[in-house]
């Protein structure tokens, strides 16, 4: 069994990063308006903006996460790499605090942590609890970062060009602050993001998306 308390206490930035963009403690939900969120889904321009996006099933981002709670606060690198259903994630906090990979699908992941101990799970969700005392939903977290909504339920509100602008999925509220033109797709991804929920605020700024171009990484910067 891995011991939670002393993973945390080396963790605790990537710890938190990680629980304030995959998910946290229950809050009351933040109410977008329902039936302009029903309009905004049937928007033509939308729907072929999310279609194209969930299309592309190989794909990496690369960026920088700030937090900020009530009493703490710190920044980690984010290195995302997605093929299919398959995911590998690494969390880096700064100046050697520690580190979290997370490799596989959300049935069945291999988490290690800055030691190198390692553990597969088919609950990954109840794994990542035990190592930072939150249930966080990580298969939400493909769908926000690329700028998609992952509940059928989930509220939108898009902006001027059609892309999501603000997010309420699951009583988190994501705000969508800019694109980036990602080269060979005539489309944008998220550039900058901000996500809260309760005390937490996180910051997303991604420095590159990377698409799969007929078995060539195309980056965009």
């Amino acid at each position: 069994m891995m011991n939670r308390l002393p993973f945390r206490s080396r963790l605790w930035v990537v710890g938190v990063a990680l629980t304030t963009l995959l998910g946290g403690c229950a809050q009351q939900p933040i109410h977008l308006d329902q039936t302009e969120s029903i309009q905004n889904r049937l928007n033509p321009t939308w729907k072929a903006h999310e279609e194209a996006v969930r299309q592309i099933a190989d794909w990496q981002c690369i960026g920088r996460i700030a937090i900020r709670t009530e009493t703490e606060g710190g920044t980690v690198n984010l290195n995302w790499r997605q093929i299919g259903d398959t995911a590998k994630i690494i969390l880096n906090a700064p100046l050697n605090q520690g580190t979290v990979e997370l490799a596989g699908r959300p049935d069945m992941m291999l988490i290690t942590d800055s030691t190198g101990h390692r553990q597969l799970t088919s609950n990954p969700e109840a794994s990542i609890e035990q190592l930072t005392g939150w249930k966080i939903p990580i298969t939400a977290l493909p769908d926000w970062i690329r700028g998609l909504p992952h509940d059928k339920s989930a509220l939108i509100q898009l902006n001027q060009s059609n892309q999501l602008r603000t997010l309420n999925d699951d009583g988190w509220l994501i705000d969508y602050e800019s694109y980036m033109p990602v080269p060979g797709f005539d489309l944008e991804m998220p550039r900058k993001i901000t996500v809260t929920r309760d005390d937490i605020r996180l910051r997303l700024v991604v420095e590159s998306w990377q698409m799969n171009v007929n078995g060539k990484i195309e980056p965009s910067r």
